[in-house]
C-alpha cells in the first residue's frame, strides 16, 4: 500500500497554528477520555554527544485506530549550524495492520504543536485582559509562540529575551512583524518577565531563567523548554506558589526537573497538586480563580500531540493532493 511523505513546507501550510490550536484541545480531550494513549517517551543519551534521541509511539482506538511514532534528534549545535534542534519524522500507521500511511517532517509538527499547546493553555489560563508577552529565548519556539500567543489574546506589546541583549535585537530584526504589536528587544529577562502578563521560557538552560519575585500580580507562565529531570527553567518558588497545569502529570513527575526540584525541596506534594490540560477542557479541575492569582503550564510535549497532528495534516494532504506519493509495491 502506498504512503505519503510531507515535508516542512507542506506541513507549514496544512497546520496553520490556528487550526493546530483546536487540534490539540481535542486530542487532550481524546487523551482524557481514554481514545488516545501512550507510554513515558524514551529518551537516550549516547555519550560524548550534546544531544540525545527520543522515541515516542502513541496509538488512537477511535473513531479510526491509528499508530503514531515520532523519532526525535535533539542536537544542541544544531542551531549554530541555522538548524532546528529538533530533527526527526513522525510516522503515521494503519492501527489495525500496521501499513504506513504517513511520514512527516518532525521538526516542522513539533515546533507547531508544542506552540498551539502553549497558546491553548494560555486561553484556559491567563487573563482575558493580558496585552504583554515576553519570550525568554531566541530559536525556533521563540518564532512560534510569536505566532500563537497573540491568537489567544489581544497582545499589544512583546518584549523578547536572548541570552544577551545582542541576541534579542537580533531576533527582533529578524522577525517579522505583520500583527499590529509593538516587538522589542529587553536589555535583561528581569525587565523583560516584570512587565509580562503572559511569559514563555523557550529554552534548554539547566539552570533556572527567572525568579519569582520578577513575576508581576496574575502572570501566567508557560515553561516550555528545558524538558530533562536535570535541568530547571523555572525556580522552585514559582512552580509552588502558582497554580501548576500540565499536559500530563507522569511527563511531568518523570522529566520535569523544576517540579522535581520542587519536590525535593518541600516546597510542593505530589502531582496530584498539579492539573492536567484534558481535565480543565473536561472541566474536572478547575483554572484561574482569581485575577491575582500566578498561573503555570509545564509542558513536556507528548506523543498523542504529534499524532493528532500528523492525522490532521494526512486527511488535509490527500484531501488537496498534497505530498510525495511512495508505492512500495
Amino acid at each position: 500500500m502506498s504512503f505519503i511523505v510531507l515535508g516542512a513546507t507542506e506541513i507549514e501550510r496544512l497546520l496553520p497554528m490556528r487550526e493546530c490550536i483546536d487540534v490539540m484541545a481535542r486530542a487532550l480531550v481524546d487523551l482524557e477520555h481514554g481514545a488516545l494513549v501512550q507510554p513515558l517517551r524514551t529518551l537516550y543519551v549516547p555519550p560524548g554527544l550534546r544531544g540525545g534521541t527520543m522515541w515516542m509511539p502513541a496509538y488512537r482506538s477511535s473513531p479510526k485506530p491509528m499508530f503514531g511514532t515520532k523519532l526525535l534528534f535533539v542536537l544542541q549545535d544544531n542551531p549554530s549550524r541555522g538548524l532546528d534542534s529538533h530533527q526527526g519524522q513522525v510516522i503515521l500507521a494503519d492501527g489495525e495492520t500496521g501499513q504506513l500511511r504517513a511520514l512527516l517532517d518532525a521538526s516542522a509538527v513539533t515546533a507547531i504543536r508544542t506552540a498551539a499547546v502553549s497558546a491553548l493553555a494560555t486561553r484556559l489560563l491567563a487573563r482575558e485582559d493580558a496585552r504583554v508577552l515576553a519570550i525568554v529565548g531566541t530559536g525556533v519556539q521563540a518564532r512560534k509562540h510569536l505566532e500563537s500567543i497573540p491568537l489567544v489574546r489581544s497582545i499589544a506589546r512583546v518584549l523578547i529575551a536572548g541570552r544577551t541583549a545582542d541576541h534579542a535585537r537580533q531576533f527582533v530584526s529578524e522577525v517579522s512583524n505583520d500583527r499590529g504589536v509593538s516587538i522589542e528587544a529587553a536589555e535583561n529577562t528581569e525587565t523583560a518577565i516584570r512587565e509580562a502578563d503572559v511569559i514563555v521560557t523557550a529554552t534548554s538552560s539547566p539552570t533556572p531563567v527567572i525568579a519569582r519575585e520578577w513575576l508581576r500580580s496574575g502572570a501566567h507562565l508557560n515553561a516550555v523548554g528545558a524538558s530533562r529531570p536535570m535541568h530547571s527553567e523555572i525556580d522552585a518558588r514559582t512552580v509552588a506558589d502558582a497554580l501548576l497545569v500540565t499536559d500530563r502529570r507522569e511527563s511531568l513527575e518523570a522529566e520535569a526537573g523544576d517540579y522535581r526540584q520542587a519536590v525535593s525541596d518541600g516546597v510542593i506534594g505530589g502531582t496530584d497538586a498539579a492539573a492536567e490540560l484534558g481535565e480543565l477542557l473536561t472541566g474536572k479541575r478547575s483554572g484561574r480563580t482569581s485575577a491575582g492569582q500566578l498561573t503555570m503550564f509545564r509542558s513536556l510535549g507528548l506523543g498523542i500531540e504529534d499524532l493528532a497532528a500528523a492525522e490532521h495534516v494526512l486527511a488535509k494532504a490527500l484531501e488537496n493532493g498534497v505530498g510525495i506519493t511512495v508505492d512500495p509495491s
